[in-house]
């Protein structure tokens, strides 16, 4: 058995790029690289813990135990776009994808939108239903896909400059909303899929912990891409507006007293793809922001809403150092312990890249959250202690792949015991629910 210090060691040599973000260091390892992803797109992390993707005509799922990339599904045609699993995957085994009708970036005019089911006895997918079909000029193809709160399927489609008038029926420039059968919801604004309209080419779809819906947005103009907030029969602006600039294409709207549109929350000079909304107490400085990929100009934007989550109040750009190697970065996944994977490089040297504090960061700072940790490193018995007027609810142990490892209730009248003997070596996080929050710390096991 390789020793923890050599699994380390392997760790780092695969990806040997490191960040730092406010007091935290970042490690980011190559996970996956170009002999084994071709044109990732799409990256969801499962309630199998595993990492799915959509991969040229392929969906495919990485597993981090075991470091196997499978191939659930093979079309033999076309090139992946988003995908969503079902809310209540696995008991109901669909699967939303995307998929342009050519096989790389620009080369087709049409999207088509599927539903496919994912057999668990062969661990494929299979039975692909496609609902209906989008067009599409040029290079964007928009196509980010998610499940809303009432269990309908959102997308997001394109309008390259002005690919024809919002009509009845017309899929261009707009998010639609539809039943997983292809039907449309009752309560949609119209009687087709219409949700909103006025995008421009909306590449990253997230849900906030309230169950709003944001999107990230081209324009087309210096400060035109949009963060915005969906609102089923609203519209968005464009083309007359991009960003909040008024464009060429409709010049009466911008001395129009009646015209009127729906605001973006933020508007910035970046070209944004997926975006995630980060609530882990992993990463303090990521906690509570949208974490957005950011394609050619490289790195990512983070922006801090209010307590109403309603707007946003702050946007950073997280550029240079690492993010000059990571450069195109289409999506991200959050993993429930925090620790994040990116598709970066997306065109011609494709990488999955997995970012987690360094294994020393907070690793000699253990007496904060509220509990102290000891010893650190860990051989055997693990002493957690609590802060003075602590109240504590539950103590949760997850290892270096989010799983969890230990979960009971710790006591507060002295140090509750936890033997990780038997444990793996490797890098945990002992996460403490109080009455005052959460608290979090890092340890190391070793033998």
């Amino acid at each position: 058995m390789p020793t923890l210090s050599a699994a380390l060691l392997g760790q780092q040599c695969r990806g040997q790029l490191t960040y730092q973000l406010g007091n935290t260091l970042l490690d980011i390892d190559v996970v996956l690289d170009s002999t084994r992803v071709n044109i990732p797109w799409e990256i969801l992390w499962g309630p199998d813990d595993k990492l799915w993707m959509t991969d040229g005509p392929l969906i495919t799922r990485w597993d981090p135990v075991t470091d196997v990339v499978d191939t659930l599904m093979d079309r033999g045609r076309g090139n992946g776009l988003g995908m969503a699993l079902h809310p209540d995957f696995p008991n109901t085994p669909i699967v939303m994808a995307v998929f342009d009708t050519a096989d790389y970036y620009a080369g087709g005019q049409l999207c088509e939108v599927g539903r496919f089911i994912y057999d668990a006895a062969n661990d494929t997918i299979t039975d692909e239903t496609v609902l209906f079909t989008y067009y599409h000029a040029g290079e964007h193809a928009a196509g980010r896909v998610l499940f809303d709160t009432t269990g309908n399927v959102l997308v997001t489609t394109p309008d390259y400059y002005l690919n024809g008038p919002d009509t009845l029926w017309s899929m261009v420039g707009k998010t639609l909303r539809f039943s997983t059968d292809g039907s449309v919801p009752l309560d949609n604004p119209r009687t087709d899929y219409t949700w909103t309209w006025g995008h421009r080419n909306a590449q990253g779809l997230a849900m906030l912990p309230n169950g709003a819906i944001i999107t990230s947005e081209h324009g087309m103009a210096p400060w035109g891409n949009e963060i915005n907030m969906i609102e089923g029969n609203h519209y968005y602006g464009w083309p007359a507006f991009d960003g909040d600039q008024c464009s060429s294409i409709i010049p009466d709207s911008c001395t129009s007293l009646t015209f009127s549109y729906t605001h973006a929350l933020a508007t910035f000079p970046q070209p944004p793809s997926g975006t995630e909304f980060y609530t882990s107490d992993l990463i303090p400085e990521l906690h509570d922001k949208l974490i957005t990929c950011v394609l050619w100009q490289r790195g990512l934007k983070l922006y801090s809403f209010t307590n109403e989550l309603d707007s946003i109040t702050a946007q950073e750009y997280l550029d240079g150092g690492a993010f000059d190697v990571m450069w195109r970065n289409r999506d991200i996944a959050i993993r429930p312990d925090g620790t994040f994977y990116l598709i970066t490089n997306d065109r011609g040297d494709a990488r999955i890249r997995w970012v987690h504090p360094d294994i020393n960061t907070g690793v000699s700072s253990v007496t904060r959250q509220g509990f102290s940790i000891a010893p650190n490193p860990v051989e055997g018995i693990l002493s957690i202690t609590l802060d003075p007027g602590i109240d504590p609810i539950t103590v949760t142990t997850l290892d270096a792949e989010g799983r969890t490892v230990y979960s009971g209730t710790p006591t507060k009248y002295g140090p509750t015991m936890i033997d990780t003997r038997n444990w793996s070596d490797g890098l945990y996080t002992v996460r403490l629910t109080h009455a005052h929050g959460i608290g979090v710390q890092r340890f190391v096991k070793s033998r």
